[in-house]
């Protein structure tokens, strides 16, 4: 259900959170018609970006949901049951992953007067997290207090960085560490001027910081990062927008 990619002691983990929930013990669980909640609702979304969804994105699987199922089922060859089982959501996880996303010209630029001195946005003394943010990195250091390892520190930069990611991947509808835009994490860390030993990306897309924040902790991958005695500073950033509600990114970096 993830990729792991390696570069000098770093690890990159890709899932999406909500389809994390329903592998226990090591056994995936099919879900069809008459399941409801926040799996159901990505893959909605996922199968809607991919044309296979005509229905509205609720969170409930429902006759317009089995039907989308079945489509995505027959142009894959896998088995037409109408249920999101193991091989069908890694179908879709890999489809929707790379997905091809038409690329918008850019606007012909617009003569503008010399605006005024105004302070850099990418300055990281401008960057202040959100509510959601702050509270998503207490859950992550309340995670690691309980597991008896020290709290990561905030990076501003960082998590200003994270925001980008998580914007672009709305802006782009795409849910990938390599992005259009800034290529890899890595790369896009040493974009905005970050320097690290040891570095790692968690994406999510969910409806909520709790949710998110529990499904990254179901995946052993990602709690991995979350618990990681490598890492001592964090950045989140989370935007409103895509297929489940909301993008999270985390960015996990050694100095």
């Amino acid at each position: 259900m993830f990729n792991r990619l390696r570069t000098k002691k770093t690890t990159l983990l890709l899932t999406i959170a909500l389809l994390l929930s329903f592998a226990v013990s090591g056994t995936v669980f099919a879900f069809g018609k008459g399941a409801q909640g926040p799996d159901v609702y990505a893959v909605q979304g996922m199968l809607k970006s991919l044309g296979y969804f005509s229905g509205s994105i609720s969170g409930y699987y429902g006759p317009v949901t089995e039907n989308g199922v079945k489509r995505f089922q027959k142009a894959y060859g896998l088995p037409v049951t109408g249920a999101v089982d193991d091989k069908t959501l890694q179908s879709i996880l890999w489809a929707y992953g790379n997905l091809k996303i038409p690329k918008k010209p850019a606007p012909a630029p617009t003569p503008t007067p010399t605006p005024a001195p105004a302070p850099n946005p990418q300055s990281p003394s401008d960057n202040k997290l959100s509510a959601e943010e702050q509270q998503m990195i207490d859950l992550v250091n309340g995670a690691r207090t309980q597991a008896g390892l020290p709290a990561l520190t905030v990076d501003p930069q960082l998590s200003h960085v994270a925001k980008l990611k998580s914007q672009d991947m709305v802006d782009k509808n795409y849910f990938s560490h390599q992005s259009p835009t800034y290529g890899s994490p890595f790369d896009m860390m040493k974009q905005f001027g970050i320097s690290y030993r040891n570095a790692a990306e968690n994406i999510a897309c969910n409806k909520g910081v709790e949710a998110a924040h529990q499904a990254l902790m179901n995946s052993s991958g990602h709690r991995a990062n979350i618990l990681s005695n490598d890492f001592t500073h964090i950045g989140v950033g989370i935007v409103d927008g895509g297929p489940c509600g909301k993008m999270f990114t985390q960015m996990f970096i050694s100095k």
